[in-house]
């Protein structure tokens, strides 16, 4: 019986030893690109999770009467750019009191859009100094730059 044990452990450590052996010789047949490849793309997937994604332009618009849109009907269905008017200076019997700030755009300097019609258009303030007091061009109201 104990004979049995050794020569399994003799044949089972020979071929362990062949193998440790072998295995640096193995290089070049095998090939571990698929795996790393496949760790790269499940990288790939878990940081573009966490960026915005860029929202899909429609390829081609119809009209109710099913025909293609003009290019000119397409554009005025566009997004429209908020106007920019000037503000302009406000009479000084007028500017006292308590009035609100204008809202800064963001990424525009000396623009901002009016505390009384906050999803209106784009007023340019860039000509007072911060705190003197405006006249909004689309309400007529009076407001402060920030």
């Amino acid at each position: 019986m104990k004979a049995l044990v050794i020569n399994r452990l003799v044949g089972s450590r020979g071929i362990c030893l062949l193998v440790a052996a072998l295995l640096p010789l193995s290089g070049h047949w095998a090939n571990a690109d698929p795996v790393g490849d496949f760790f790269k793309k499940v990288g790939h997937s878990i940081s573009k999770a966490f960026q915005p994604q860029p929202t899909p332009h429609p390829t081609r618009k119809t009209t109710a009467s099913g025909e293609p849109a003009s290019r000119e009907s397409i554009a005025t269905q566009a997004a429209p750019t908020p106007i920019v008017q000037p503000a302009s200076a406000a009479p000084a019997d007028k500017a006292k009191g308590d009035m609100p700030y204008g809202i800064p755009v963001p990424d525009r300097k000396g623009i901002v859009t009016s505390p009384y019609l906050p999803e209106g258009n784009y007023i340019d303030v860039s000509a007072f100094a911060p705190g003197s007091a405006v006249k909004d061009p689309y309400t007529g109201k009076i407001f402060r730059v920030p």
